[in-house]
């Protein structure tokens, strides 16, 4: 359990290594290639992420460390609330989203997998793992005879319930620091990453590497790109 204080301690920062890199599209207007040491190369190109207009990239690498520990802490978190309900970390987000569309009679899986930024062949893997556990129920979906609408049964219901304080305290303690503008200020930011980011991951999919490891090119991965996004 979360336990509330009334003062939060101030740590330092621990410098990690930098561990990013690695080819990417070739610079546009507005970009720099200067070095910000004589051993390491700057971080990226972009003006808009440099410091000292293009001079060093500082900024920019502890925001990528940050976001890093960011990551992994509320991957924790999350672990922590999904085994209190004897589910997967997977199984736990798509029960929540089930859980907030409730009282609209379902959702489908193309929507859930939406959310998640998943593919809906995972959904549906989970989905049968969370029916068979007696969690989620399915139901032909009255505007499409071929697809169906996923929701809690119940059990599924009263399941997620019992975690409901403990998923408060764990939020309200993650995002304490931020003000109501901080909040949809993030939320504006990290949304206009997600497609970049998608888009990067799939790119790095078809990186051509040669015998040394080094990127040397990308396969033609258009098609796969959009057979992923149908």
């Amino acid at each position: 359990m979360i336990r509330s204080s009334k003062k939060r301690p101030v740590r330092k920062r621990t410098a990690i290594p930098d561990l990013t890199g690695g080819a990417r599209k070739q610079p546009s207007k507005g970009t720099v290639a200067r070095a910000s040491s004589p051993l390491l190369p700057l971080s990226a190109t972009r003006l808009a992420i440099l410091d000292e207009g293009g001079a060093t990239d500082h900024q920019f690498r502890q925001l990528l460390h940050d976001f890093s520990t960011l990551g992994a802490s509320l991957e924790l978190a999350r672990a922590h609330l999904a085994s209190l309900l004897g589910l997967s970390s997977p199984q736990y987000n798509i029960a929540m989203i089930l859980a907030n569309h409730q009282h609209e009679g379902g959702i489908r899986v193309s929507d859930v997998a939406k959310r998640l930024h998943v593919s809906t062949a995972f959904i549906t893997s989970e989905v049968g793992k969370l029916e068979l556990a007696g969690l989620v129920s399915k139901r032909p979906n009255p505007s499409d005879g071929r697809g169906v609408l996923l929701r809690l049964t119940d059990k599924g219901e009263s399941l997620v319930q019992r975690v409901g304080p403990e998923r408060q305290r764990v939020n309200d303690h993650l995002f304490g620091g931020l003000s109501a503008k901080s909040f949809r200020n993030l939320s504006k930011t990290l949304a206009a990453l997600i497609d970049d980011f998608a888009y990067t991951m799939s790119l790095l999919k078809f990186a051509k590497v040669d015998q040394s490891g080094t990127i040397i090119g990308y396969e033609d991965g258009q098609k796969h790109l959009q057979h992923s996004e149908d």
